[in-house]
């Protein structure tokens, strides 16, 4: 049984946007194991370059929000009722921020409001996204050790030639500390189309000291 986990860049986004496809089945692994983790170098940076516009997507999909209400009939003091109509027609079902909006309209919203006032609310959510997010991530990495790779491991890279380039680095950076630490690690990803599909989830167990590739991916 893996005794530590290295996780990719899909699982660290999963963890800090609720609005991820695998936030749920992300916070639901690193909440529910009690292991080491490690991310790497390469890990961080990619998520920090994605960070920012991820963000942004989020905060556009709730002042695209904001545009419908201010297009709706909806004025004034509004019930509960009202609000209940608006998560039912006002949130689309493509809106980047839906999860973000359905948790804020039943946890957040109370039974009497005045439009202007919600408005105001969500403006407030919106700008908070970002920092929100860099929060998630800071809870994330107190937890995790930051890996830096100085082996190369050619054979092992020369035996995955199928997998992009971007996702080969992953798995020898997990390999790496699996080498180098000796603890029994599993890789824990959400991309299981390169990593763990036709084959690839055996290849990667049968080249390196991984003990386990692991899908997060909510498929649904």
């Amino acid at each position: 049984m893996s005794d530590a986990s290295f996780l990719d860049t899909g699982v660290v986004l999963g963890f800090c946007f609720r609005d991820d496809t695998h936030h749920h089945r992300c916070r639901q692994y690193l909440d529910g194991h009690d292991f080491a983790l490690f991310v790497s170098d390469h890990v961080v940076s990619e998520y920090l370059n994605r960070e920012p516009s991820l963000a942004q997507e989020i905060a556009d999909g709730i002042f695209d929000h904001i545009d419908r209400l201010h297009d709706s009939a909806f004025e004034g003091q509004l019930d509960s009722m009202d609000t209940s109509q608006i998560r039912q027609n006002l949130i689309g079902g493509h809106n980047r921020a839906g999860t973000t909006l359905h948790a804020f309209y039943r946890n957040e919203v109370p039974n009497f409001i005045q439009f202007d006032d919600l408005t105001g609310r969500l403006r407030d959510l919106a700008r908070d996204i970002e920092q929100n997010a860099i929060e998630s991530r800071e809870t994330l990495m107190e937890q995790a050790e930051v890996w830096e790779r100085d082996e190369e491991y050619p054979e092992i890279d020369d035996g995955f030639s199928e997998i992009p380039w971007d996702d080969r680095r992953i798995c020898l950076d997990a390999h790496d500390v699996a080498e180098v630490t000796e603890h029994l690690t599993e890789l824990a990803t959400t991309n299981p189309t390169d990593l763990v599909d036709d084959g690839y989830r055996e290849l990667i167990l049968e080249r390196t000291a991984l003990e386990d590739v692991v899908s997060l991916a909510n498929r649904s």
